[in-house]
Formats: C-alpha cells, structure tokens, sequence
C-alpha cells in the first residue's frame, strides 16, 4: 500500500492486485505439491497448471508484442520495495498517453530505505552494514526489478542491465540504470544539476590526461545512463549536502550474457573512454570490491530496521511512501 503527500495532504490510492503476481508468488505451492496430493487431487492440480500455463502464455505474448500496461503506478511486491520510477516512463523526455501499450518510453526502477541507525561509513572496517551485504542488498533489488517489469507487462529486452546501491548516513538507495531513449544526466534540465555538473569535471579531467590523438570532447561511455549516476541523481533529490561529504558506499550489478556480476564502474580498465570511474571518484564514493563475497541479511533487523520506504522520482514531485 502507498500513498502520495501533496503538502500536508495525504491520501490513499487504492492498491492495485495483479492476478499474474499473485498466481505466480503461488505457483511454487502448487508445484511442491507431494505425488500422493496429485493423486488425491488430479483434477485440481491440472487445472491450476492448465491457468498458470495460460496467464505465463499470455504475458510472454505481451512481452514479444512490446506490450505493457503503465496506467497505474503499481505498488511494490518485494520487500526491497523496488518499483518502476512511475513519474519517468510517463512524463520524461515528454508526457506519454498511458493509454497507449506501445510507447517509447525511459524504464528505470528504485527504491529508498531509511534505517533506524546508521549503516556504516566508507572508512569504518566493520560497518553496520556490511560490504557483503550491501551486495547482497543489490542482487536482490536486481531480482525485484524483474519481477516488478513482468507485473507491468514490459519485455524482457526493455530491462534495465545494472543495479546499484548507495549507503550512506541511515539510508541506502537502490537504483537501475535507464533503459530508454536519450541521455537524463545530459538531457534534464539541460545538465544542470549537481551529476551534470560532476559528469563536466570529470570530462575536464578526462581531457586534462588524454594521450595524443584521443578525443578531447568524449562523454561519459554510456551517455550518463549507468545506475551509479542516477542513484546519485536520487539522492541530490533528497538532500543539499554534497556526497563527497557523505563516506557513501557503492556497489553495482551488471547483467550480462552470463548472468549478474559485480562490476567496477565503467571506464576502470579501459583506456579509450571515460565513465562511472571518474564520477565516483569525483563525488567521493568507495566502490566495493568485486572480490567481496555476498552476505546474508535480514532486513528487518538489519541497522535497526527500516522506518521509511519510499521511491524518488527522478524528475521530481512528492516520494512514493510505502507500508509493510
């Protein structure tokens, strides 16, 4: 359940049940059934194989047809709280006809937790939050972002390929990169803004140690577009103080052909190009270590628990605050 604030004005938007979640949250109860259950209930278990087969069917169709339903913002299912940034695939770089199912629109997916106490510094060696969990944090928000573009019916093609999350102070911000048309760190409101600004420095930098013959004027590798910059962009949204002050922390997630990885950020081996690596650099962030092994966590006692989630819209207006 969500609901908008408009001022000090609140009210509750009725909660929207996708049959497809719920029957596919249910299916591995239906396939785990023991053979002498089968047996007791033949007819039962056909049927609810013959229904899920039907609605996977129809969603595939869907996904190969480019088919998708974004008429409502849908409320997150995991516990993460990962969701569709509503407020881009509708309004950026130009208002979209939700009605329409065919649409060129920016996919991108995130979420905010807030924590009753701190999740630990880059400096710190045994932080509250771990370096493994944190990990771990974003592999599983990678998970929830699939599931959450299934519910709305987008294709597989569409999905975002990385992950990131940010931890800092008692809050960490879990951010895709976008998938879509234009570049939104060059692109909106012109760059001007604290990651437009940093990507600027970062070209002079890029410009300043340049082998003879390299392009002087090259952008950031992958337009701007990675998830390490826009999970900095949501947190600009949220806060005044600069996050080379923060001791942030980030990791990242990138699928590729083999599956999800833990990846550096872009431009770190490469010689040719600039990216994700002069901007962390430039705002102060410890990138962990691909090596670091993935921890387990529990989110409900982990740094005290969660007291917020919500989502920032990347292009403004009132955080999404959800319950449970």
């Amino acid at each position: 359940m969500s609901w908008y604030r408009r001022g000090s004005a609140s009210y509750d938007k009725k909660t929207y049940f996708d049959p497809l979640a719920i029957v596919l949250a249910s299916s591995s109860v239906t396939v785990s059934l023991s053979a002498r259950c089968m047996m007791l209930f033949p007819s039962i278990h056909n049927v609810s194989l013959l229904f899920l087969g039907a609605l996977i069917a129809v969603s595939h169709i869907r996904g190969v047809a480019g088919m998708y339903d974004i008429s409502l913002p849908l409320d997150p299912a995991g516990p993460l709280k990962v969701t569709l940034d509503y407020g881009l695939a509708t309004t950026w770089p130009w208002p979209q006809d939700v009605s329409l199912t065919t649409a060129k629109c920016n996919w991108q997916y995130s979420s905010h937790i807030v924590f009753a106490n701190r999740v630990g510094d880059s400096d710190e060696s045994n932080p509250p939050i771990s370096d493994g969990q944190l990990w771990q944090i974003a592999r599983d928000a990678a998970d929830e972002m699939t599931r959450e573009r299934i519910r709305y019916g987008i294709r597989n093609g569409a999905e975002p390929v990385g992950m990131a999350a940010l931890a800092w102070g008692n809050g960490i911000i879990l951010a895709s990169s976008m998938k879509g048309v234009g570049s939104f760190s060059y692109d909106f409101l012109n760059g001007d803004t604290p990651v437009g600004r940093s990507l600027q420095q970062c070209q002079i930098v890029w410009r300043d140690n340049i082998s003879p013959g390299q392009n002087p004027n090259k952008l950031h590798k992958n337009r701007g577009n990675c998830a390490e910059l826009l999970a900095a962009h949501l947190y600009y949204k949220n806060n005044r103080f600069d996050l080379q002050d923060q001791k942030a922390r980030m990791g990242t997630w990138l699928n590729l052909a083999d599956g999800w990885v833990k990846k550096d950020p872009c431009g770190t081996t490469e010689e040719d190009v600039w990216g994700c690596n002069l901007f962390t650099a430039n705002q102060g962030l410890r990138t962990l270590d691909t090596n670091t092994p993935s921890e387990p966590y529990t989110l409900a006692s982990l740094a005290g628990g969660p007291t917020i989630h919500e989502q920032i819209w990347l292009c403004g207006g009132q955080p999404r605050f959800f319950i449970g």
